[in-house]
């Protein structure tokens, strides 16, 4: 039998949670140690599913940016209770697991041993995120049903009470519904483009249903593993604006922004970080100063811009200080002040989902420079293009000035002035009349006639590329 310290931790929806220190170490009267509960322990948990977790975010960002603009996209979120809780773990292995209760002085000792997983075992999540995942897995074969055939949950009520959803028709045709559901470990989150409340409705019933198929209902609804708490608080039921993991997403305009809670904390605490810097030296313990700097780059998930501030904080986290003096490192003081005016301003105007994903290229080309100039050819790919070909020769200063940097290092090596302005010339710097610093350009078309059409794109296969991912996971589902 192994006991282990229990913690208290602050919690956002109540006042603490109780978790297990199973990393904590026996000291011995010998001076001899005993491992923890995490170092004893053998990792047989499946990988797989807990590597997704990084991935549910992006794959919710994909599928919006699919979308069509004139689409609605409804979102609705069911929280599992207790989750970790709802695991039993192996006959025998409870003995790892027991703490003592807190009690008054003179009061017998009270000695727990829970036989279900426990939150602060190192494969409590992975085991967990397996099930969450499987439940995903059986309610997407119920979504693959007939639109109307599943049993209305009892739950479904909690569901359909949006003012959006409700100005939809009662019924519909199928024609553009689409869905798509993702979890993260306890977060179900489906999503959909509905032309109906039927619709609606199946995607409900599918995802709770699949959920007490792995996690069994109960008869008393406030135990039940699909949270009442939470669907009491209308986070499962379907609208177009709706918070997850951290972002309010709008389904109309395709947008999402940090929620407000998070972002008016990150404003608050660099504010007095900041202003500390100016008056004691601005000291910051380093376990705070990585959780901010954390919870800054999930911020920049919508901001992509913020991720090159974060690189005087990343020299930081790699030498792990005690403290960190704000006051003496101008370099961060200054990506810290910057960051502060990017999320005041972000929270002007959410960020396009389509803006964070990288698309199939409009148009596609190969280019080349030399000593003499720079050329290659456009031809269309997602957009019409008559193919080009274009020569641009350099003016003598620049051919001088590479002869002169590159002597005895060979006959084509870039130089950076070069590249510098063909730089600013493709963006448009330069005056595009007289070529870069006056130089001449020799642009041609092609000296045969295409029709617009035929640079349209013609890859066999180019709609399913956007659909998978490297982890086989669809981008989109039915999207």
């Amino acid at each position: 039998m192994k006991v282990s310290p229990l913690a208290m931790i602050p919690h956002k929806s109540r006042g603490f949670r109780a978790i297990l220190d199973l990393s904590f170490k026996l000291r011995l009267k010998n001076g001899g140690m005993l491992p923890s509960v995490n170092e004893g322990t053998t990792l047989e948990a499946p990988a797989g599913a807990i590597d997704q977790l990084g991935h549910s975010l992006s794959r919710i960002i994909h599928a919006f940016a699919e979308a069509e603009d004139d689409a609605k996209i409804f979102m609705a979120k069911f929280d599992i209770k207790d989750g970790f809780w709802r695991l039993s773990c192996e006959t025998g292995e409870e003995w790892n697991f027991c703490y003592v209760l807190p009690q008054e002085e003179g009061e017998p000792t009270r000695l727990v041993v829970p036989t279900s997983l426990q939150m602060g075992w190192v494969e409590s999540p992975p085991y967990f995120c397996a099930a969450s995942e499987t439940a995903r897995d059986v309610a997407t074969q119920y979504l693959e049903t007939k639109v109307g055939s599943l049993q209305g949950h009892k739950f479904e009520k909690y569901t359909m009470e949006n003012e959006a959803v409700k100005n939809l028709p009662v019924q519909g045709e199928d024609d553009g519904f689409r869905y798509f559901v993702d979890v993260y470990v306890d977060d179900f989150i489906p999503m959909a483009i509905a032309t109906s409340q039927e619709q609606l409705r199946h995607v409900s019933n599918a995802v709770m249903q699949g959920i007490h198929d792995v996690f069994p209902a109960c008869e008393i609804d406030e135990n039940d593993p699909i949270s009442l708490k939470k669907l009491k608080k209308l986070e499962g039921e379907w609208a177009l604006i709706k918070d997850v993991l951290g972002f309010t997403f709008d389904g109309d305009k395709k947008t999402m922004i940090l929620e407000e809670p998070k972002r008016e904390f990150l404003l608050a605490i660099l504010h007095k970080w900041l202003r500390g810097a100016e008056r004691k030296g601005g000291a910051i313990p380093f376990n705070e100063f990585e959780s901010v700097v954390a919870k800054l780059r999930h911020a920049f998930t919508a901001i992509p811009a913020g991720v090159g501030l974060l690189s005087p904080c990343n020299k930081l986290l790699r030498k792990r200080p005690v403290v960190v003096w704000l006051g003496k490192n101008r370099e961060l003081r200054t990506a810290l002040e910057n960051c502060r005016v990017l999320l005041r301003e972000a929270s002007l105007e959410p960020t396009p989902c389509r803006e964070l994903v990288m698309g199939e290229p409009d148009y596609i080309g190969v280019k080349d420079a030399s000593i003499e100039g720079v050329g290659g050819f456009i031809v269309g790919e997602n957009a019409q293009c008559v193919p080009t070909v274009f020569r641009m020769e350099w003016p003598e200063d620049i051919r001088e000035e590479v002869r002169r940097t590159n002597s005895g290092r060979g006959a084509r090596p870039a130089c950076s002035t070069v590249q510098r302005q063909l730089a600013n010339s493709e963006l448009g710097e330069e005056d595009g009349s007289t070529g870069v610093n006056g130089g001449r350009p020799i642009a041609a078309r092609a000296s045969f006639e295409v029709e617009k059409e035929s640079c349209l794109p013609t890859h066999p296969d180019a709609h399913s590329r956007k659909e998978e991912r490297d982890d086989g996971h669809p981008l989109s589902f039915i999207w």
